[in-house]
């Protein structure tokens, strides 16, 4: 992993903020060749659609200049309302912009330090933000730290269990810089179908098949995933092998000649619809 560089980027702008902090543990034992910088987003001013026609902010250019730069990113918000802070969202507004955006197919990771759920809303929202330009998030751990108060002290982390979840998303992270760096980029025309027999097997396998790059919509009953068929833009559809069979048939006569696998372990859904699609690709 020589010559990688990982930004961090905080969704709290208070000085003492213990998302900060995570993104500073998170950092602490990067492999040799591996650097990192936490960026600055406390001067990035409110999105407005008439700086991004006229010119952007020189702290917006900045921090596109910074995340174009970077190999991946590790993005760690609080969660306010249920939902990712204004800051964390007007960053990503500047961030997403324009065909040269530079959050494009970006490896990424998501970590979160808060109250009882660890920041599980604002995950999930942040996700389906990114979504939007097609970031390779890594789908596990989801490091979610709930009771922040009790897991750092001055400012710093205390506890093993989160650092040890910390370093396993971290080498997770840098090996979907491998893989990005080494395969070539998929800009699909349409979202991945993920048709689940449950929704935790269904999140799964979405979130493995957004870690490689595609976005996806999920469907759990056959007649909701016929109809996304029939309605949306589909690239390839992932079906979870623990549906009945009459399920899967409906939904394969629905795909007709789209990419489709069937699933049996949730994780692997992501590599077994990405090689599809490209075998797909290669055989027109």
């Amino acid at each position: 992993m020589a010559n990688t560089h990982v930004i961090g980027i905080s969704g709290s702008l208070r000085s003492e903020s213990y998302n900060t902090a995570l993104l500073r543990a998170a950092f602490e034992r990067l492999p040799e060749g591996v650097t990192f910088e936490i960026a600055n987003i406390s001067d990035i001013a409110l999105y407005n659609a008439d700086d991004a026609v006229d010119g952007r902010p020189a702290s917006v250019e900045a921090l596109r200049t910074l995340v174009r730069s970077a190999d991946g990113i590790v993005f760690a918000s609080p969660e306010y309302n249920w939902s990712v802070t204004g800051a964390m969202k007007n960053a990503v507004d500047w961030l997403s912009l324009g065909p040269d955006s530079p959050l494009d197919f970006k490896p990424a990771a998501i970590a979160g330090a808060g109250g009882g759920s660890g920041t599980a809303r604002s995950q999930e929202h942040l996700r389906d933000i990114l979504a939007h330009n097609n970031l390779c998030i890594v789908a596990d751990p989801q490091v979610m730290v709930s009771g922040a108060r009790e897991r750092f002290v001055a400012g710093e982390l205390v506890d093993d269990d989160v650092r040890s979840e910390l370093v396993s998303m971290l080498d997770r992270l840098l090996d979907v810089i491998e893989r990005a760096r080494s395969t070539e980029r998929l800009a699909l025309r349409g979202s991945i179908l993920v048709v689940g027999s449950d929704e935790p097997r269904a999140g799964e396998a979405a979130r493995s098949i957004v870690e490689m790059g595609h976005r996806t919509l999920r469907a759990i009953a056959a007649v909701d995933a016929v109809r996304i068929l029939s309605r949306r833009a589909i690239a390839g559809v992932a079906v979870d092998g623990h549906l009945n069979k009459e399920a899967k048939q409906a939904v394969r006569a629905g795909a007709d000649r789209l990419p489709f696998v069937e699933f049996d372990a949730a994780t692997e859904a992501g590599r077994a619809i990405d090689a599809a699609i490209r075998f797909d690709m290669g055989s027109q």
